[in-house]
């Protein structure tokens, strides 16, 4: 499925991505496009472009059957998939770039602040509903952590886990009640607490570290042991990525190099000291039974400098949580990047 990339996957009604435009269905009919400058609409027919403006979706979610959120451009947009009408529903403010992710709670989706945040302002948690009106619902004090990387919900516990970075106590793992009246620290300031994926599991969650420098791990954080992080398996790489389906949890390790800013970091192609190979390990782990983790494909980053033109990972479809077999897009990956690719676990 070259050029077209498989952005919602839904076994009906599958969402697609090309070149600013939107596709739904198997026969893939048109629905809209995102009106850009003329330059990016030239810049959008090649795929190293594409790679380094980040013309690309980061994340997607339907709020409903017709409703698909988006983010792009460093803006939060919503279209209507049966009438093709697109507006744009926030943008983000200096600082910051486009949310990591997005958090479906029935027919709600939740997002945090995402990006440099070079003077560690507030960071904002935003709320879209069915009537498209975005609620802030809560600030993370000034330089109390960088940046939101992900939103969690519990829906047997109906509370929320956010998942903040970077560095010392920047980095952290917190819980929120369910309209976020109450948001407490769990686990801060050590670098096993960075994460960006994680899933609810028991009273608690299962997560993987998102360390450039430190060796990153797959971790249990429960209750039931007063939240104290147990380790599943070390990994190959920090992990940005990931999804479950209807049997397991999935993430991908990231081949990235070191943090840093300036023209040499933009170049570099050295990993950080948390990345273990320039390989993409893909990464099931049961959700029968936690000690059956299995990498199920390995992808080599290409040779293009990576801040600019993209870390080596695998991202995934949303939507896929009842599928039997598992839906990816290697990034930056040798021979595979730009492909939607289907794996039978």
């Amino acid at each position: 499925m070259r050029k077209f990339r498989l952005i919602f996957a839904d076994d009906k009604s599958p969402v697609y991505f090309r070149r600013f435009s939107f596709f739904v269905g198997k026969n893939k009919r048109f629905v809209s496009k995102v009106q850009t400058p003329i330059l990016l609409r030239v810049f959008c027919q090649f795929r190293l472009f594409v790679r380094l403006l980040r013309l690309e979706p980061r994340c997607v979610e339907m709020i409903d059957r017709e409703t698909l959120v988006f983010c792009l451009l460093h803006k939060v947009w919503v279209l209507n998939l049966e009438t093709g009408e697109m507006k744009i529903l926030f943008e983000a403010s200096d600082g910051f770039s486009d949310p990591l992710n997005f958090c479906k709670v029935g027919n709600s989706v939740y997002w945090g602040d995402y990006g440099n945040n070079a003077e560690r302002k507030e960071v904002g948690v935003y709320h879209v509903d069915s009537s498209l009106k975005v609620k802030c619902v809560y600030k993370f004090p000034h330089n109390s952590i960088r940046h939101v990387h992900n939103i969690v919900f519990d829906g047997e516990s109906r509370q929320f886990w956010i998942m903040t970075g970077d560095n010392d106590k920047k980095a952290g793992i917190y819980r929120a009640d369910s309209d976020f009246s109450r948001v407490e620290p769990i686990n801060i300031g050590e670098q096993r607490y960075r994460a960006v994926v994680a899933f609810p599991y028991k009273d608690g969650i299962i997560y993987a570290t998102d360390s450039v420098e430190d060796e990153n791990h797959l971790y249990v954080c429960e209750s039931d042991n007063d939240y104290v992080v147990r380790p599943l398996t070390p990994i190959n790489g920090s992990c940005i990525y990931g999804t479950e389906t209807k049997d397991y949890y999935v993430f991908s390790t990231t081949v990235e190099s070191p943090e840093g800013r300036g023209i040499r970091a933009l170049f570099s192609n050295k990993l950080g000291g948390g990345i273990k190979s320039r390989d993409v390990h893909l990464v099931t782990v049961a959700k029968r039974d936690l000690s059956d983790i299995r990498i199920v494909a390995k992808y080599r980053k290409d040779w293009l400098p990576m801040k600019l033109f993209q870390y080596g990972a695998v991202m995934f479809p949303s939507g896929q949580y009842r599928n039997e077999d598992l839906l990816i897009f290697p990034v930056a990956c040798k021979g595979v990047d730009g492909e939607s690719i289907r794996i039978t676990l």
